[in-house]
């Protein structure tokens, strides 16, 4: 009976090998390269793992708990302490953080993967000549077509089309140009929904090969990797406040291997761009909002610049030698500068001179923004976006930065699913043996 079920298994077309395990009393399977493949197309697994979040955003669009109207509708925006929706206020300065960078350089025609119920459509679409959302939920599509909004093409369909022929139609009838490039791509606290890097990679190189010369792809809201075990912890202290130290620590570690998004660490991001075969701009900005919330906490954002000269050199100044006070005075904006070195008064209150990154934002000249200047977010930098150097930049053979690998998890658990479904319609009469995602690298 075991060996029948190896033999069935391992010809599953989802499954590379399959060996039955005695010391784990299961058969061992390892799932075949395409399955889960990005390139040329997503292969099933992936698929299903995309299928999934397609199913949980669709639930959460047609409860349309949360909407406050056609263009703020906060469904599903939940904070993880406390399980209670997000204040609308500060969601509301969430979108306008979101809405600036996208309009920075003023964009005449944006792309914007995700777009959900259109919180960043409603605002954008006014500065431009044309828009096109892209999304997987069908009931967030249709609520945004039937509003229509002038110049606004809305499609169903995932981040992974982004140069499907639906797409080109749609650029084309928006804009009346069959030539008719992007200047900005938007892809707005979705990466979380990622299958893993690959994927992420993938779509980023569309989007940048996309882009019009000097236009830009912002990569909004991404959840940072180098500061998930402090959000872990954070998040833990805050559910259980009575927690032993032990305790704390063991739920936290626990909570972050579990955890079923991606999460990036931001120098991933200049590790893509220097990649790309097109000069890009890395530029890593923090979120100074003046909720303390996760997203202002753990969340950060990317805008990548295309085809633009690499960031001329800047005076460099250390946060101890500059205040909040001084940071409006005429004089520094007179040459190319970058403050640096700030403690985050959210991440680090105990460090001199801490300040919170809305407080920092608050004092700015108007052409400079808060950036990141360590991974961790622990340290904050301002200064002119287009000066942003990364000091933290790794190049390829630096293993220990990227993304955690939600697609592996998540194939741990839905294709012993799948085979053991299958196993039963095979061998309707036999006992079905237990079956287990191997993690070895070799067949024994």
């Amino acid at each position: 009976m075991t060996e029948q079920a190896v033999s069935i298994l391992a010809r599953h077309p989802w499954v590379e090998a399959a060996w039955w395990d005695q010391g784990r009393n299961a058969v061992l399977v390892r799932p075949a390269a395409a399955a889960v493949a990005v390139r040329p197309v997503p292969g099933p697994l992936l698929t299903e793992h995309l299928e999934h979040w397609r199913h949980v955003y669709e639930y959460v669009y047609a409860t349309a708990q949360g909407r406050h109207g056609d263009d703020l509708d906060l469904s599903g925006w939940r904070a993880s302490d406390t399980g209670k929706p997000f204040p609308r206020e500060h969601m509301i300065e969430w979108i306008e953080h979101a809405v600036a960078l996208i309009l920075r350089d003023k964009p005449r025609v944006v792309i914007e993967l995700g777009c959900g119920s259109g919180l960043l459509a409603h605002r954008v679409h006014r500065s431009t000549r044309a828009y096109v959302g892209i999304d997987v939920a069908e009931p967030a599509v249709q609520r945004l077509r039937a509003q229509a909004l002038p110049g606004v093409r809305v499609l169903q369909g995932a981040a992974h089309e982004l140069t499907s022929p639906a797409v080109t139609t749609a650029l084309r009838e928006a804009t009346d140009d069959d030539a008719a490039a992007p200047d900005c791509v938007v892809l707005n606290s979705v990466t979380q929904c990622f299958p893993n890097e690959q994927y992420l990679t993938a779509v980023l190189d569309d989007a940048l090969d996309l882009v019009a010369p000097g236009g830009t792809v912002v990569v909004g809201d991404i959840r940072n990797l180098a500061n998930a075990k402090g959000f872990a912890r954070w998040l833990e202290t805050a559910r259980n406040p009575e927690s032993t130290e032990p305790q704390l620590a063991a739920r936290a570690a626990d909570r972050l291997a579990a955890d079923e998004e991606l999460l990036c660490d931001p120098r991933l991001f200049a590790r893509i761009a220097d990649r790309h075969r097109r000069d890009i701009r890395t530029t890593c900005y923090a979120k100074p909002l003046r909720e303390d919330t996760e997203l202002t906490r753990y969340r950060y954002d990317i805008v990548y610049t295309v085809d633009v000269p690499a960031p001329e050199t800047a005076r460099t100044i250390e946060w101890p030698e500059l205040t909040a006070e001084r940071l409006r005075d005429a004089n520094l904006t007179r040459e190319p500068t970058l403050v640096t070195g700030i403690p985050n008064a959210l991440l680090d209150p105990h460090a001199p001179d801490a300040i919170h990154p809305a407080e920092l934002a608050a004092a700015l000249p108007p052409s400079w923004a808060v950036l990141l200047d360590s991974a961790d977010g622990h340290l904050l930098a301002v200064g002119p976006p287009e000066l942003y150097r990364d000091r933290d930049a790794v190049r390829d053979n630096d293993s220990t930065v990227g993304s955690n690998d939600p697609n592996t998890t998540f194939v741990q658990r839905r294709l012993p699913e799948i085979l053991t479904d299958y196993l039963e319609r095979e061998l309707p009469t036999a006992a079905t043996p237990d079956i287990a995602v191997a993690q070895e690298p070799t067949v024994p």
